[in-house]
């Protein structure tokens, strides 16, 4: 039975995960405002570039594991296993996706048509295509992804790429573990099911908590250092919101359960906004 294009529409929208490129456009923004100076075009290029580009990323990861999906709860009414849309159709559109957004990062510059596009590829062929079915540092690996999206905001305004801006992707690197894997931990018999060895999958609860506190712990140092680009202000909301982050971490410690590790991934993601949007409006103000 056809469908109007509304209501396809809708489809690609969710196979999106616009909860992901919400946070990846607000990267961009952090990483575009940490230079200091605005661009509006080249702003408004990285945004639409990279909204599209990831959207498209994300559509062909659902694409490419439909059969997976179908055995997770979790994932299971997503329009692709529902069969509202197959999977040529997803990799066709989302690389079509990934093509325009990338092609759209060049009214910027070639540095952030580059990262916009290397965002693209690590989550599709790095993450999902060789990591996620076959090693638990699928997620590790596959934080690059999220970091593509603070240097291209950065590159939009600079055509650079610093060590500002690379401390600014390093955090998102290293924030993308503990966030995943307490995810993880909470749906860790659809993970198994689907036979993808995520950390806490191959792991006890207690170790798989352990190796989530370890990895919010090594997260921090990079969310404080940017104090340097960013000021005082920025240092005191962040080394707050890090005592906070740590707090749900050692309570998963102590009580390594499921619905511990759902507070964790709760308070893990605000964490990562809270910090970038006070980035944003430190140096606006």
């Amino acid at each position: 039975m056809a469908v109007s294009p509304r209501i396809r529409l809708i489809y690609y929208a969710k196979l999106s995960k616009p909860r992901i490129i919400w946070l990846l456009d607000l990267a961009a923004l952090a990483g575009a405002f940490l230079t200091g100076k605005i661009l509006l075009i080249n702003l408004i290029a990285v945004l639409i570039g990279g909204t599209l580009a990831s959207g498209g990323s994300m559509i062909v990861n659902e694409g490419v594991e439909i059969d997976r999906d179908k055995v997770m709860k979790r994932t299971s009414k997503r329009p692709t296993v529902m069969g509202y849309v197959s999977k040529k159709e997803a990799i066709i559109v989302g690389s079509t996706l990934l093509g325009i957004g990338s092609l759209i990062g060049l009214i910027a510059n070639p540095l952030t048509a580059l990262f916009i596009l290397l965002g693209g590829l690590i989550y599709i062929f790095v993450y999902t295509i060789w990591l996620k079915p076959r090693s638990p540092l699928n997620i590790v690996i596959g934080g690059f992804a999220g970091s593509a999206a603070a240097w291209a905001g950065y590159a939009a305004m600079t055509n650079n790429f610093t060590l500002a801006s690379l401390l600014l992707g390093l955090l998102i690197f290293m924030w993308t573990p503990g966030h995943f894997w307490s995810l993880a931990l909470k749906f860790k018999e659809d993970y198994s099911k689907a036979g993808i060895p995520m950390l806490p999958v191959l792991l006890p609860e207690k170790s798989a908590a352990k190796y989530i506190a370890i990895s919010n712990i090594l997260m921090i140092p990079f969310a404080l250092i940017l104090y340097l680009y960013v000021g005082m202000i920025y240092l005191v909301i962040a080394s707050i919101f890090s005592a906070i982050l740590l707090l749900f971490s050692f309570k998963l410690l102590k009580n390594p359960t499921g619905e511990e590790a759902w507070r964790s991934f709760k308070i893990s993601a605000p964490y990562l906004a809270i910090l970038l949007i006070a980035l944003i409006i430190i140096k606006i103000v």
